[in-house]
């Protein structure tokens, strides 16, 4: 079986539990759409090419080029990814803006459905957590995007996934100072 063929079925594969776990939290729209850009020509021909099976493509393409074509087009067309929120001051500085709650959602279901792909049946309730412990360093967040993010994820690691679900749906009382909304 070929690269292409085995990539596209890594998406998919993906794309389902990404969509199973946004349906769950009330963001079903966001969950039919997430990673569509990953079929789009600038995003699927480097990845498959660079296909590994068990991590992102996106490492390997970037090891060969020096940077990611696939992984530019990607954040720059994705929401729920930090970076979308991200600009520079006229300084230079890193601007982290906050992120709207139904795009922190999306991203941690997003690193869900990494996870439970690339680790299969060895994926924990911790993993999230512990994936954004690994990361922290080098993201770039609003100071109530990380703490919303940090409260979701443990969460999931204290609570599990229903609890997860549960909050999400419900918005109240995590979303309600996050976003000025007035939710009983």
């Amino acid at each position: 079986m070929g690269t292409k063929w085995k990539h596209f079925k890594t998406v998919c594969k993906h794309k389902a539990v990404v969509y199973r776990e946004c349906k769950a939290c009330g963001i079903k729209w966001q969950g039919i759409i997430h990673d569509l850009s990953k079929f789009s020509r600038t995003e699927f021909a480097p990845s498959a090419k660079c296909f590994q099976g068990d991590k992102s493509p996106i490492e390997k393409e970037k090891a060969e080029k020096g940077y990611s074509e696939a992984w530019l087009h990607h954040k720059g067309h994705n929401k729920h990814h930090w970076e979308w929120w991200t600009d520079f001051g006229s300084n230079g500085e890193i601007i982290a803006n906050k992120i709207p709650s139904e795009y922190v959602i999306e991203m941690i279901c997003d690193w869900i459905g990494a996870g439970k792909v690339y680790n299969g049946g060895k994926w924990s309730e911790a993993d999230p957590l512990d994936y954004y412990n690994k990361v922290r360093a080098g993201r770039h967040f609003h100071p109530e995007t990380e703490k919303l993010i940090l409260e979701l994820l443990e969460i999931i690691k204290f609570g599990g996934l229903e609890k997860f679900h549960q909050v999400c749906r419900s918005r109240y009382p995590l979303f309600t100072d996050y976003e000025g909304l007035n939710i009983p």
